[in-house]
């Protein structure tokens, strides 16, 4: 493909990942990744006490510390970034990271006694960043980037008119990666059909050292959010559905969200999803061939158990009309002593210059499009934009929204896989009163 069109295409299609979800973002408050968790991340450290100083003025230091969700062969690439950030900017940098229950509420606690928990915090989701904003907790930082330049509107993260969050790495949810060579092994091709979908886990499931089709990855619930999106998306006007839900547009009482979860039961009583395991853990099950497919982030060349990422490939869950996204915004709390420095670190960082590290070393799509397209080195990146062309990129849902809809979200599809003959209406009308919820705060 010319270098036109590839660079059309990312800038285009990745630029609906930040204007899909604005009144969902700015109206609503709550995150994960989830998006793109990205890695399971350890306890590491509370990213330092930070300061309660009065205006997080520029009285500190160049010494800055940063927490995000980063952990194994994804920390390693965020250290090469920030090699880069700190040659370019003479400053020094500290990473801890976090899981994501202890990023979502232990900034949120430190937040609330007035202690950074950082100087730079990576937060996935726009809605909790908002509510950050909203409640003084965040330093603007829009004179880190320039929005032209990013395909991230700011809009999502706008509050009274400052802007409160850097975009940096952005994660597609694309569908079901498996290795080329098991497939080309077994005599398997992907799927175009809900039919031969399902032909291919009846197959899968008769090759010998498979423990089940699929890999069941969990933490706090998040990696189930995203394969249950999938199925969101796969129903009649399936992306509107999704955007709808984000909107207040579309309610969890749909019946298409019942058919959903419906076809995901379905495939619990054939016996083609695995026992959950962390996320993480579930990339060893995957790689080794007993869990082939497995619905994740393009975050999944980047995993510590992918030993070969050009044995990677990828396919949309048949029938979707949409994908969803997240992305990873870097944002500065009011409390740090460092505010101005972080603000110059933000700026290195997001830099086309400075995404362009962790692109090189994969599992990384940038935000920013000054990024040249044959940075992307592994094939299997470089045609995620084209799978994502083919369909409509919204916001992945419940980073969207935030809580109390996240927490019952991830709740209730850790019981769901626990329980699988959990009635639909039991399931839909637990999440529709939390999304109500949500929707109203």
């Amino acid at each position: 493909m010319s270098d036109d069109r590839s660079c059309t295409t990312r800038r285009n299609v990745l630029k609906t990942t930040g204007t899909a979800s604005v009144l969902g973002s700015v109206a609503l408050a709550g995150c994960s990744g989830n998006g793109g968790d990205g890695g399971d991340g350890s306890d590491g450290s509370d990213g330092g006490d930070g300061s309660d100083g009065d205006d997080g003025g520029d009285g500190g230091s160049n010494n800055l510390e940063i927490t995000g969700v980063w952990s194994g062969g994804e920390q390693e690439s965020f250290t090469k970034v920030m090699d880069f950030v700190e040659e370019s900017t003479g400053m020094s940098l500290e990473y801890f990271p976090r899981d994501t229950d202890s990023l979502l509420t232990g900034t949120l606690m430190d937040y609330e006694s007035g202690v950074a928990s950082a100087d730079i915090v990576v937060m996935p989701s726009p809605a909790r960043i908002i509510s950050d904003a909203e409640n003084g907790h965040l330093a603007p930082v829009g004179d880190a980037w320039n929005a032209d330049n990013f395909a991230v509107d700011p809009s999502r993260v706008t509050v009274d008119g400052e802007v409160y969050a850097a975009p940096f790495k952005m994660d597609l949810k694309p569908g079901f990666w498996y290795r080329k060579s098991f497939f080309d092994e077994h005599g398997l091709s992907e799927p175009e059909s809900w039919d031969e979908f399902m032909t291919l886990l009846d197959d899968i499931s008769g090759i010998e050292g498979v423990d089940a089709p699929i890999a069941s990855g969990n933490g706090t619930g998040w990696p189930l959010s995203d394969l249950t999106e999938g199925f969101f998306m796969r129903q009649e006007d399936g992306a509107s559905l999704q955007q709808g839900l984000i909107d207040g547009d579309a309610s969890m009482t749909d019946d298409r969200v019942a058919t959903a979860f419906d076809e995901i039961k379905t495939l619990h009583e054939e016996g083609y999803f695995s026992q959950t395991r962390d996320f993480g853990v579930q990339y060893e099950y995957f790689w080794d061939n007993s869990l082939p497919l497995y619905f994740m982030g393009s975050f999944t060349p980047a995993q510590d158990a992918v030993e070969d990422p050009s044995d990677l490939g990828v396919f949309r869950l048949p029938g979707v009309d949409g994908i969803s996204s997240s992305v990873n915004w870097f944002t500065v709390p009011t409390y740090s002593d460092n505010v101005d420095a972080a603000r110059d670190a933000l700026s290195s960082f997001v830099s086309a210059e400075g995404q362009q590290v962790w692109v090189e070393d994969g599992g990384f799509i940038a935000s920013n499009t000054e990024v040249p397209d044959d940075a992307y080195e592994i094939e299997v990146m470089a045609n995620l934009p084209d799978l994502a062309a083919e369909v409509t990129v919204v916001p992945d849902l419940d980073d969207a929204l935030g809580n109390p809809f996240q927490q019952e979200f991830w709740s209730v599809l850790k019981g769901l896989w626990a329980t699988p003959d959990t009635p639909t209406d039991e399931i839909t009308s637990s999440l529709d009163d939390a999304h109500q919820e949500t929707l109203n705060d």
